[in-house]
């Protein structure tokens, strides 16, 4: 497979990050409302909402155009600063969110993954 079609591992490794924390997102929840019923759950999912949108773009990053790449950096964003209460509430995501959101936006402000976003010159 020629290395222009293949995701540098810098994007990679943030779709992965994105994709775990939007995961971990869903068994939260899940297993809270198993365990503690549906107002549980609604609690426990609300600061994860932002990591929810965060995995769904990054489900995108195939795509073309640094409009992908800037959203998930906004998103990001977002995240980190929603889950900061969580924190000191003590409830999940708690200090892992604004963590893999940092890391998020520091991969995906590398030079591979600009220019990964970047279209074709012929475009």
């Amino acid at each position: 497979m020629d290395d222009r079609y293949r995701m540098p591992r810098a994007v990679r490794a943030a779709q992965v990050l994105a994709l775990g924390l939007a995961g971990l997102g869903v068994m939260c929840v899940a297993s809270s409302g198993w365990l503690l019923g549906t107002r549980a759950a609604i609690q426990t999912g609300v600061p994860f909402v932002a990591a929810f949108l965060l995995g769904l773009v990054a489900l995108t990053f195939n795509s073309e155009g640094q409009s992908v790449r800037i959203a998930a950096i906004l998103v990001a964003a977002m995240n980190m600063v929603w889950t900061v209460p969580s924190i000191t509430e003590w409830q999940p995501p708690g200090p892992l969110g604004p963590l893999v959101s940092l890391a998020v936006i520091v991969l995906l402000f590398r030079k591979e993954a600009r220019d990964w976003f970047e279209p074709p010159a012929w475009w």
